[in-house]
């Protein structure tokens, strides 16, 4: 009975501490710094080096920075609309924590990856909306960059996630839940007909995360020599920095996601102590991350048709076949 009058304020708790949005900003800022310096490695250069050890404090010195700059507002343009939109993605985000294996009191239903699946495209919407809420051309041009590409790559990107789903869900019993199959993943990994299949699902899923984060060579929307920021171009201070937030939690967030669906998760110690687990969920996340940042190292901006020749003509055909097969199997 106790337990059961406690569950709203773990729940409050989880959304607010861990592995909400203080833990999100924790980890936020270490992804920033990392990619930031892996990405500087990649160029021969030095990345953030004073501020803080090795630099690892320079993200924060920037969030703070921003948050005590002057909130600029353009004429005819919307003061509240864009702190509420932004909210409800950072919102978003935290749900989706929710529902992965990582917190303590995970929520989650069957068919909870259609609710999934919505959340994950809410803060695409969100930050494409912030373009058209301003007067600026450049806002209007990187939103509508934005939103072509959102109808390629969300849709290649839940196909991806929806196959080990599919999959988890007709041999395993996973109910179509995002927390069972982030459970259960692993064990798809030792049937050898699937193993195909999941790696098909994980490079589409890479690739399409890639478009997400608006990372080279997808970076269309807010190319700097084009359209200076794009949808984000009029935005400073407080809501730049919650802008920046959003992205890096996107990061955290859908990085998330592919370890616990493509990449087994706590595996090979599912049985194992806890300590082995987090840091093999560490250990893969940043795997992720170091194949994000190496991609858009490597890798010079496309145009808008290149991209979304890309993405129909090979990343959502490939992620359907998986799919389609998975659902056969």
């Amino acid at each position: 009975m106790v337990i059961e009058i406690l569950k709203p304020l773990m729940l409050v708790g989880e959304t607010l501490i861990y592995p909400g949005i203080l833990f999100s900003f924790a980890v936020a800022i270490f992804t920033q710094w990392f990619r930031r310096k892996a990405y500087a490695r990649m160029q021969n250069r030095m990345g953030p080096t004073y501020t803080g050890l090795a630099g690892t404090l320079q993200p924060f010195a920037d969030y703070v920075k921003l948050f005590f700059k002057e909130d600029i507002v353009v004429i005819r343009g919307y003061t509240k609309l864009p702190a509420f939109l932004l909210a409800l993605a950072i919102g978003a985000l935290v749900a989706i924590l929710l529902m992965l294996p990582i917190c303590p009191y995970s929520v989650y239903a069957p068919y909870d990856i259609i609710i999934a699946a919505y959340l994950l495209i809410w803060p695409t919407v969100t930050l494409a909306a912030l373009g058209f809420l301003t007067p600026s051309p450049y806002g209007a041009i990187g939103s509508s960059r934005l939103l072509t590409l959102t109808i390629a790559y969300e849709v290649a990107f839940i196909i991806s996630i929806l196959t080990p789903v599919v999959l988890a869900s007709r041999i395993l019993r996973a109910q179509y839940s995002l927390y069972l199959t982030s459970i259960y993943s692993w064990l798809l990994w030792t049937n050898p007909v699937l193993i195909p299949l999941i790696i098909i699902s994980l490079l589409t899923a890479i690739i399409s995360l890639q478009c997400k984060l608006l990372d080279k060579p997808f970076d269309i929307p807010e190319a700097e020599q084009e359209i200076v920021a794009g949808p984000f171009t009029e935005y400073s201070g407080p809501k730049l920095a919650f802008i920046i937030f959003i992205h890096d939690m996107e990061q955290y967030v859908n990085s998330l996601i592919i370890v616990f669906l493509f990449l087994g998760g706590v595996a090979p110690f599912v049985e194992g102590p806890l300590w082995a687990q987090i840091v093999t969920v560490i250990v893969k996340y940043i795997i992720v991350v170091l194949v994000l940042t190496w991609i858009k190292a490597m890798v010079a901006r496309f145009r808008v048709d290149q991209a979304i020749k890309m993405l129909w003509k090979y990343i959502v055909p490939l992620s359907l076949f998986a799919l389609i097969v998975s659902s056969i199997i």
